[in-house]
Order: structure tokens, then sequence, then C-alpha cells
């Protein structure tokens, strides 16, 4: 096999348990990669079932080493396996290694583990998706960190009325747990009723269920029928046609590995208002008042009140749907992904 440019060792597949901001993140990049490049210069080591396929996962992670000159390591929230066993299988190759992190935790796992930092500052790159984060494995001993925002692939604005059919339409589009905000979600939903008289809004639920949080969200929405619907999971295609038609995404995340969610580029790329938690690095991504809005943490008033707000004045919609459009083209995948090749061999 020839040598090629690119090698990403990552997760995907079908189906929703392939949802995660990893797997988004994965294809995101392949597909982006082999638009640059040409698809004989990209190869794909996937890593998913590491536990199941072992030997088939050390395998494709051997071949992305032999045949390519830089690799992009994506291990998600297995950090404390792949590092280790990468940095192993490219003592023999020297290949550059480009690791890109999902989630906001790296900080955190290093001070439980700090063996573990050491190893990960032999990387050739390490790009966090917080400038605080950055800052903060620098202090640490990774001076190589830098700072990759999350991204999308750029698509163009599509004129619709949000104030046409009532009542209007809220959504979550994220994982179904409780450390998300859902229960949250569903009480703002209920206060922004109150205070504005009537049934302006419903609440729609999109995302993987989980097992844990199942019997309580079930319980809820059977007290909240006629307010609160749960929708499955779309498919990556299928976002911002389902998001578009939306009044705004409620974002009311205490979720402990939060980073830049994927969740503010799907409102940025709907053109709608994300309404979020002031937690962990959110207020980094959401401008406030400019591209969304950020609220007190889990002050579920203070979110109804915005809410409120944004139905009675149509003019700060208009507003924040134009601060949406400037933050789809910052954090295009074509604007992002130029930045980072200058780092590549």
């Amino acid at each position: 096999m020839m040598e090629k440019k690119i090698g990403i060792i990552g997760v995907d597949g079908e189906g929703a348990r392939f949802a995660t901001g990893q797997a988004v993140k994965c294809r995101t990049l392949r597909k982006w990669f082999i638009g640059a490049y040409g698809e004989d210069q990209v190869l794909f080591a996937n890593i998913d079932s590491a536990k199941k396929h072992p030997f088939r996962v050390l395998g494709n992670m051997m071949k992305a080493l032999k045949n390519c000159v830089n690799i992009i390591f994506m291990p998600g929230q297995n950090t404390e396996i792949f590092c280790p066993a990468i940095l192993a299988l490219n003592r023999l190759r020297h290949r550059h290694i480009h690791y890109i992190v999902t989630g906001g935790d790296l900080a955190e796992v290093i001070k439980r583990r700090p063996s573990l930092g050491k190893q990960i500052a032999q990387f050739d790159g390490v790009y966090v998706q917080s400038v605080k984060l950055r800052d903060e494995l620098r202090a640490m001993g990774i001076p190589k960190a830098q700072y990759l925002p999350n991204c999308r692939d750029y698509v163009p604005a599509v004129p619709f009325d949000h104030y046409a059919g009532k009542p209007l339409r809220l959504c979550t589009y994220s994982r179904v747990t409780k450390e998300k905000g859902i229960l949250d979600a569903i009480e703002i939903t209920k206060k922004a009723n109150a205070l504005i008289g009537h049934q302006a809004f419903t609440l729609e639920v999109y995302g993987k269920l989980y097992d844990a949080f199942e019997p309580e969200f079930r319980e809820a929405l059977k007290e909240n029928e006629g307010l609160v619907s749960y929708q499955g999971v779309k498919k990556a295609s299928e976002t911002v046609d389902t998001l578009r038609s939306c009044f705004a995404i409620l974002f009311p995340t205490y979720f402990e590995c939060e980073c830049f969610a994927g969740t503010a580029l799907d409102a940025y790329s709907a053109r709608i208002p994300i309404i979020a938690n002031d937690w962990l690095f959110n207020s980094e991504v959401i401008r406030s008042g400019v591209d969304g809005f950020i609220y007190p943490f889990r002050d579920n008033d203070a979110a109804a009140a915005q809410l409120k707000a944004l139905y009675d004045d149509p003019a700060l919609y208009a507003a924040i749907q134009a601060g949406c459009e400037e933050s789809m083209k910052r954090f295009s995948t074509d604007h992002v992904m130029n930045e980072f090749v200058k780092n590549l061999t």
C-alpha cells in the first residue's frame, strides 16, 4: 500500500450509538480530509468495540501507523486505554500523531493519573475545544496543547417564519439523560408558558434515550402529556431540517464532561437561538445576546424569562439569527480545518 497523507483513528458506525460528539466529529473530519486530499490519501481506522474485538482494533491501528504520515487520533473517552497503546505501536514508525480531544475533562483525568499527562505530552499536538482547558493543560506540562474549536459543515440559511403556527416548538437536541438537563427543559417550558399566560410553547426531545434515565423520563412525559414529546434519534443529515422549524433549542446541561457542545453548532446551523445553562465552557462558545443566551446556573426562571423576551420581540429574534449566521461561518469545517492543517507534515 502506498503511503497516505492522513490516517484517522476513531469510531464510526450506524445507529443511535454513533450519535455521540466523538463519532460526529470523526465523520465530519473524515469527510473534510477526503475532500481536501482525495479518498486515496485518507485511511480510516475504526477503534469501536475494542473490548469485544481487541485484535481487530489493534490491527486497524497498526495499519494506520504503517501506511500514514500524519495520524489524527480521536479516542474519545478511552484515552487511558488507547494513549499508551498508540505510543507503544509508534515506537518503530515515528509517525506524527495529533490528538484531537472531545469532551472537557482531560485535565481532571490527568490529575487522577499524572503518568497519562507525560504520555500525552509526547504527541505532536493536543487539540482541545476550550481556551481555558488549553491553558490548564499547558500549565500541567503539555506545551503542545492547542485550541481547536468544534466545527460543522456550513449550510446556507433558509428563510422560515418562526412565529407561524401555535404553539411554537422548542426542543432539546442531545443525549437524553438527566445530566443533560432534560427535566429542567420541561420546567423551563412550563414556566415560560406561565409567564406568557397560555401554552405558547411545546417541547420536543430529540436524542438517544439512556436506560438509566428512561423510567424517570417516561414518567415526566406522562405527567406533561400535550406539552412534551419524545421524537427519538435523527440522522446527522436530518439535523438542520429538523431544527430549522423549531423556535429555539434549550440546553440546560450540567453534564460533567461538557466542552464545546455540538448542540450549539446545531443551533447555528439551523439559525435558531440556543438558551444554555452557564455550565463549564458554554460561555466560551455562546455569545450571550449575540448568537444565543446564557442563563445563570440552573436558574430555570431566568431561562423562561429569556424565552418570553424572544416571544415578545421578533426584532431580538432576528438579531440572534444574524449572530447565528456569523458563528456558523466562524465554526465552519472549512474555516477551522484550514487552520489546523498548517500543523501537519
